[in-house]
């Protein structure tokens, strides 16, 4: 099946966007009509669900781009698909069960006992996120990128038609969890079907073969990603434990990833099993020349939007989340630069080699740091702390990975990444963004309309000027990444 990396990153990309933009609009509209402490507890509940699927799903989602991008033969496929939708499954009843067991020491530990209310949540919300994590990456590896494009948005409207429902119907917390529950296990057990239909069929399996290659490869990244996961929500279970439920519903917020990343999430998608077939030939060099021009193409675009958001950093979360989420306006930049280190996937020749040992080792070294860092900033900053302690492990754990990956595929440090690109790219947004943060502070205006009126007309003004100087080397970028795959059908 014919595939081109930039043009299918492009669409996947632009689906993402429509279904990210009508999520962010969920949220915008959770946000305004839930009270902070409703929006705490729903945040508590996603938290707990987020940290614990992490760490018992061991990162069997992440084996199936390695797998089914090797499998040769519609048996082997049949046989990997049976065994990997059976064990995460069988996974996901047990983290339910789990969650279940101990909605006790949840509410204890947040000293909120709504949550008891909700344990429903706990039970089937793991399944869900776990059914969720395997589709991107069955339909893509499988060449259905059109069907996955059509899910995504069907599930975003339907979360957005279910807070339409709630303020139409004036209906209490209770009944919108009771509403977003059923709209997240009808698209689960959508999943099963979509893929026994256009992948294979799905059948209860136990082939000792497949999982033990399933276990060796995903433990590790699992472990790895879990670490990252507990890395990134750490903050949040500082702040949750330390400060009210309404404190950590500002923070949640603020915290909160900006879909800006769809781009690089998209390119590592349909990048990465073409990496998987590169490396497997032992090319080192085309795959880093590969990825490289991914990664400047993602980092243009990344750097734009993070600037805005530095300097715009109130009127983006008035606009977003409405004037009650100020206070977290210090997080919101402090996040706003881990967004920047999302631009690429620093694991991936890692991932794409196997060598998933090496993943782990460094996610768990950034997760001891943050740990550290997380205590020690929040004791001397108080709410801000720990976000700087995330970005901080965040940046040392990339670092890391690019020194692994140097040695792996000996290949210089210096000639691993694009450092001169990157320093160019963020001289001229960093120049930028002082140049619009002082416009701003000249103009001062005062009412809110006249605050939003002149952040988007100088973003305008800085996104025509930004991509103008940047359009040749966007061109070039994705003329190559095309190229690429070209020369290879």
């Amino acid at each position: 099946m014919q595939t081109k990396i930039a043009s299918d990153a492009f669409w996947l990309s632009f689906s993402k966007a429509f279904s990210i933009l009508l999520m962010l609009l969920f949220s915008m509209l959770l946000s305004r009509y839930l009270t902070l402490k409703e929006y705490g507890t729903f945040s508590q509940l996603l938290l707990v669900v987020n940290l614990i699927t992490s760490l018992l799903v061991l990162g069997l989602p992440n084996s199936i781009n390695y797998f089914l991008a090797r499998i040769e033969s519609q048996e082997e496929a049949k046989s990997f698909v049976s065994v990997y939708y059976t064990l995460s499954t069988l996974i996901s009843i047990l983290t339910g069960g789990v969650l279940f067991l101990g909605v006790d020491l949840i509410s204890q530990y947040f000293n909120n006992p709504s949550i008891n209310d909700f344990v429903f949540v706990l039970a089937i919300l793991p399944w869900t996120k776990i059914s969720f994590q395997s589709i991107d990456n069955v339909l893509i590896v499988s060449g259905r990128t059109s069907n996955l494009i059509i899910f995504k948005i069907l599930h975003s409207l339907f979360l957005l038609i279910i807070v339409f429902i709630m303020k139409i119907l004036k209906l209490q917390f209770g009944h919108f969890i009771g509403l977003y529950i059923l709209v997240e296990t009808v698209f689960s057990f959508a999943i099963y079907l979509i893929v026994n239909r256009y992948v294979s069929t799905i059948k209860f399996a136990f082939n000792r073969q497949w999982i033990s290659k399933l276990l060796k490869f995903s433990v590790p990244i699992g472990l790895a990603t879990a670490a990252g996961t507990i890395s990134i929500e750490l903050d949040k279970l500082i702040i949750g434990k330390f400060f009210l439920v309404e404190q950590l519903a500002i923070y949640s917020n603020a915290a909160k990833e900006i879909p800006i990343t769809i781009l690089p999430l998209s390119l590592t998608a349909v990048l990465m099993p073409q990496l998987v077939r590169i490396l497997k030939n032992g090319d080192g060099k085309t795959a880093i020349k590969l990825w490289n021009n991914a990664n400047e193409l993602s980092f243009i675009v990344m750097s734009f939007f993070v600037t805005l958001f530095i300097v715009f950093a109130p009127e983006t979360l008035t606009l977003l989340y409405s004037s009650k989420y100020l206070p977290g306006v210090a997080v919101f930049r402090i996040y706003s630069m881990v967004l920047l280190l999302r631009f690429t996937y620093f694991g991936i020749i890692l991932n794409s080699l196997g060598k998933t040992k090496f993943i782990f080792y460094s996610s768990l070294a950034s997760l001891w740091l943050n740990v550290i860092l997380n205590y020690i900033f929040y004791r001397w900053l108080g709410f801000i702390g720990p976000a700087i302690a995330t970005f901080i492990s965040m940046l040392i754990v990339a670092i890391l990975q690019l020194i692994i990956t140097s040695r792996i595929i000996s290949i210089p440090f210096k000639k691993i990444f694009p450092w001169e690109e990157i320093t160019k790219i963020s001289f001229i947004s960093i120049s930028g963004g002082v140049v619009l943060y002082f416009i701003k502070k000249i103009i001062s205006p005062r009412t809110i309309k006249e605050i939003l009126l002149v952040a988007i007309t100088l973003s305008f003004i800085w996104g025509f000027l930004y991509f103008f100087i940047f359009l040749n080397r966007i061109k070039d970028k994705w003329r190559i990444l095309n190229e690429y795959q070209v020369k290879n059908e």
